[in-house]
């Protein structure tokens, strides 16, 4: 079940981030299909109450998140739902550790174009890059 999962969610931030690379946008298609395969995961790990986890999954990221985007949108909306539907297929514990990476990378991207540009970054981020970076990095490293 867990290289399912892997393969499910390398192909959903592979997609999302060539979406977010040439749109700035992740198109809700793709998030369904997430949810979809989120569902199925979590059918069959615990049955029909799967379907209450999948909906406890779905929303925390919604409520940890939702006040970076509505104070300055420091994260996007389809980063949002990215990271849900992260939650409801590889569950909250690794959620989080994808979380915390992707900001120390996008930290550590953002001081080092700034020093090499000379001058603050004043661009919009693709975070999908950093999200999908961090998630490589703890498959990597098997950190769990």
């Amino acid at each position: 079940m867990k290289e399912t999962s892997t393969f499910l969610i390398w192909s959903i931030l592979t997609v999302a981030s060539l979406f977010d690379a040439k749109e700035y946008k992740i198109p809700n298609q793709l998030i369904i299909l997430g949810y979809l395969a989120g569902i199925c995961v979590n059918l069959q790990l615990y049955g029909m109450i799967g379907l209450a986890y999948f909906i406890l999954k779905a929303l925390w990221p919604y409520l940890c998140l939702s006040l970076l985007y509505i104070c300055g949108k420091q994260i996007g909306s389809g980063d949002i739902k990215l990271f849900s539907v992260l939650a409801t297929i590889i569950g909250a514990k690794f959620t989080v550790d994808v979380m915390v990476v992707s900001v120390m990378i996008a930290a550590a991207a953002i001081l080092v174009i700034s020093l090499y540009e000379g001058h603050l970054m004043k661009r919009n981020l693709h975070y999908s890059y950093y999200i999908t970076a961090a998630f490589f990095f703890l498959q990597v490293t098997n950190i769990k």
